[in-house]
């Protein structure tokens, strides 16, 4: 198991929703993604941005268990955010925006199910928990 986090100059927004939609999952989520055999993929992606687009703070993003059949990268990156379209950052949607992303990978030959906890504390105080069960065919 190979874990790499890194320190990230923004404060994470789950899949782009922000702290609102997140305390409405009652501090916690499970996604589910399907991979294939050793082949690496975006699990998680997250970004949070001022209404101007620009950065919000900074982020503590961890891995607190698994997985058990792969690794995973945790990653500054560009990415989409995902506001929905009441939201008055819903234009960010459009451009890329500096984010995070996890990225896993399985063993090679490894088929069947594997799972990843993650921890997120934000600049302003919120904690959240999510859970990424992968399907590995």
């Amino acid at each position: 198991m190979v874990y790499r986090v890194t320190a990230v100059g923004i404060a994470l927004v789950f899949v782009g929703f922000g702290a609102g939609q997140a305390a409405a999952w009652g501090n916690s989520k499970t996604l589910h993604r399907t991979a294939l055999s050793g082949k690496e993929i975006n699990v998680y992606d997250g970004a949070s941005v001022n209404p101007d687009c620009s950065n919000a703070g900074p982020v503590d993003l961890r891995a607190v268990s698994g997985p058990t059949h792969g690794k995973i990268s945790i990653v500054n990156a560009k990415t989409f955010p995902h506001f929905t379209k009441s939201n008055i950052r819903w234009k960010c949607n459009f451009r890329k925006v500096d984010g995070i992303k996890v990225l896993y990978r399985s063993m090679p030959g490894f088929k069947g199910q594997d799972q990843v906890a993650l921890s997120v504390h934000t600049y302003d105080g919120a904690a959240y928990s999510i859970t990424i069960d992968v399907k590995v065919e």
